[in-house]
């Protein structure tokens, strides 16, 4: 009997423990500490149902050029490792989507290689939409300056818009 409940307290103390997900964490250069991003970036709804919003966001993935290092389809997860532009971003200046900081000859993000993380997750709402959640992170590195310090960067927040209409179009024509 002390055998069957030992071995019955084991299972129960084991199961959560393997039901337990991994959170995401990245680290940056400019970013001052490791930045879990669970609870980061803004959500906005997309009215189509999730496996065509995945779909969607993997197609801009591939238009916008960022690297879908990351494709995890059962929790609805596309994500960059970190990667880095210089001069360019998305087809726009990378001070269109991102501020850190200006020096004399203009926006820092502009002239250093910045180096940056893009996260974007895919949840169902309701019984035919979605939701995506898109998590924009980086850090700026003057490369042509010697040995600086990395800067953080912030989000305009002109990406996570940008990704929610374009994966809107993409779900659409899908």
């Amino acid at each position: 009997m002390r055998l069957v409940l030992t071995a019955l307290l084991a299972t129960l103390a084991t199961a959560p423990l393997a039901a337990q997900r991994t959170r995401s964490i990245v680290v940056v250069p400019g970013q001052l500490t490791t930045v879990i991003t669970d609870t980061m970036g803004t959500a906005y709804d997309v009215p189509f149902a999730p496996a065509r919003t995945y779909a969607a966001v993997q197609k801009v993935f591939a238009d916008l050029k960022i690297p879908a290092d990351i494709q995890d389809s059962a929790q609805g997860r596309v994500e960059s490792k970190v990667f880095y532009r210089q001069g360019d971003f998305a087809g726009k200046q990378i001070s269109t989507f991102l501020s850190c900081g200006d020096g004399m000859t203009g926006p820092y993000a502009d002239s250093y290689r910045v180096y940056m993380v893009t996260i974007v997750k895919v949840a169902p709402k309701g019984d035919h939409g979605s939701t995506i959640r898109t998590i924009f992170l980086a850090g700026a590195v003057a490369v042509a300056e010697g040995a600086h310090q990395p800067v953080s960067c912030e989000s305009t927040g002109r990406l996570e818009l940008r990704m929610q209409k374009l994966v809107t179009q993409k779900a659409a024509g899908l």
